[in-house]
């Protein structure tokens, strides 16, 4: 019973993100995972009609501006030159605004882009994002789809001047039918893009055939985002509503990671790898979680690939197998995963786990919410995901927040999170304090030498 409560007080402020309707963008899953006897936690079930009654569960925005504070979302991205940029949206509009002092101040903001004749998809999983290239220019994308209806359509917009201005956003197709757009930038430059893609599907419904699911599509850029190359759906049946992860390998080829619809209605992860070709995706299921379910779990996964090739994986799941947060690693290039590692507490309703490889380890951060606080907590690695350090409180809230997201600048890794009470948040991450002290062994060897 606690856990359920707990879950429940979750849709309010922990899995929440805030203002625009956004969380209700979110909450799009069917009465049969509202009607469930166990809510899962922080799996964000506020708009369903059922089990929770007509509940809306969507905060009042903290204000109408084009400030990051006002946005029920931001996602960061360090530039070349250091500065620290946010793509965010208020109301109908997408913004991008940068700060020279690691979040504390921000100077005006730049409008990218107004959608008009449909909404923003603007919640934790589906949300405006930027890269910053290593030339100067920046990429901004989002997607905008009719109001009543997720058939969206993805824009991007470049900006070739500091951010002082943005192109006219394009198309990243000229269908429609896609979102969760996610982008990796390879080392020489390219720009891989993968994204949820339904016109396999809508193809399929015209023929009247079933089709589970979504698609993954790919496509690529090799002159900064101004056109992408590809751009086919490289396997079927992904889930339809949770976020995609990407990361580069060491051979600057991407990875992706993604929840997939299996026989049966079983909802669980699979990674893959982008051939040299960018005809195909190979890889396999990272674990075998037995999740059927006929919603939308709107919980994506996060993936970071270390210095050694490792790839490192963390999800949620609430399969008959396993419930709860769970990590993963594979050290053959996704040919095998370890066994899935619980992580995180149950009571706490855990959830929204975010991965980074930075210099030297790394790290995941998380949601738990005790009924009043929202608390993202941390651990790190040094060891490859063998051991992970002691759990810590990075950052707290009593009100509605955002998902939260680590990135790293020349090794540091920083934690990224958008709160309606506090507003925008960068919190570096200590390294001695995130692993703890080192042990007996290499302190022994530190005093030999």
């Amino acid at each position: 019973m606690k856990r359920t409560a707990l879950a429940l007080f979750a849709c309010l402020a922990a899995g929440s993100s805030f203002g625009q309707g956004a969380f209700a963008q979110e909450m799009a899953a069917d009465n049969k995972a509202a009607n469930d006897k166990t809510p899962a936690a922080g799996a964000d079930h506020s708009a369903h009609k059922g089990a929770m009654g007509q509940m809306n569960h969507v905060a009042p925005p903290a204000c109408a501006e084009g400030r990051p504070e006002c946005a029920p979302t931001a996602t960061p991205a360090f530039a070349k030159d250091g500065r620290l940029w946010l793509v965010y949206s208020v109301g109908n509009s997408v913004y991008a605004a940068s700060s020279r002092d690691n979040g504390k101040t921000f100077l005006a903001p730049v409008v990218v882009a107004t959608a008009e004749g449909g909404v923003l998809d603007a919640n934790g999983e589906a949300r405006p994002k930027i890269v910053a290239l290593p030339n100067g220019t920046l990429l901004a994308s989002y997607t905008m789809r009719p109001e009543k209806s997720h058939d969206g359509t993805i824009f991007v917009a470049r900006s070739t001047d500091g951010g002082k201005s943005f192109a006219k956003p394009t198309p990243l197709l000229d269908d429609s039918g896609q979102r969760f757009e996610v982008f990796a930038i390879a080392p020489k430059g390219r720009i891989y893009a993968a994204w949820l893609d339904k016109r396999d599907a809508k193809t399929a419904k015209a023929a009247g055939r079933e089709f589970a699911g979504s698609g993954t599509a790919v496509g690529w850029s090799d002159d900064g985002g101004a056109t992408f190359q590809g751009k086919k759906i490289l396997m079927d049946h992904s889930c339809e509503c949770c976020r995609i992860a990407a990361a580069i390998d060491r051979d600057g080829l991407p990875v992706f990671v993604w929840r997939h619809v299996f026989d049966g209605n079983l909802r669980d992860h699979y990674a893959a790898k982008l051939s040299v070709d960018g005809a195909t995706l190979k890889g396999g299921r990272v674990s075998e979680d037995e999740w059927a379910t006929n919603s939308c779990p709107h919980h994506g996964p996060s993936l970071a690939i270390d210095a050694s090739g490792g790839w490192h994986v963390v999800w949620y799941a609430r399969g008959k197998k396993r419930q709860g947060l769970f990590y993963a690693r594979s050290l053959d290039g996704g040919k095998t995963f370890s066994e899935p590692e619980k992580f995180a507490d149950d009571e706490r309703a855990a959830s929204r786990p975010y991965l980074l490889a930075a210099k030297g380890g790394v790290y995941r951060a998380w949601k738990e919410f005790d009924g009043a606080t929202t608390t993202i907590a941390l651990q790190a690695s040094r060891d490859g995901g063998k051991s992970w350090s002691a759990a810590r409180v990075t950052a707290s809230t009593q009100d509605a927040s955002d998902h939260p997201l680590l990135i790293e600048r020349k090794g540091a890794a920083y934690l990224s999170w958008l709160t309606r009470k506090e507003g925008y948040r960068l919190v570096p991450i200590a390294r001695e304090q995130a692993f703890g002290p080192p042990p007996k062994s290499a302190l022994a060897e530190t005093h030999v030498k």
